[in-house]
């Protein structure tokens, strides 16, 4: 896929998978759900108490992958560094998602 169709399959509903790594343990893979805007950043929604925000908060980076459950199978994967966390907007991060 060229970045404009990696963007773009990022930008359509899918459930991600987030990696983020865990000393001492092989890494917290996980489904999330995430928004993304082309050309602007990735957000993941998780309660700011679970396990993944701790490890997020900790680590500082991910990876996630993104996928289509049917054929032809297609997928996007990202990794980068954690930018900012903030409270989550119901509006903002989870309506979208519905």
């Amino acid at each position: 896929m060229t970045k404009q169709e990696r963007e773009r399959f990022l930008a359509d509903l899918h459930v991600g998978i987030i990696s983020i790594p865990e000393e001492g343990r092989g890494p917290l893979t996980v489904p999330i759900w995430y928004s993304y805007e082309p050309g602007g950043e990735l957000r993941v929604v998780t309660a700011r108490t679970s396990r993944k925000a701790r490890l997020l908060q900790r680590a500082g980076r991910f990876s996630l992958c993104a996928q289509t459950e049917t054929r032809p199978y297609k997928y996007v994967s990202v990794e980068g560094p954690v930018v900012a966390i903030e409270p989550a907007d119901l509006e903002r991060d989870r309506r979208p998602l519905a």
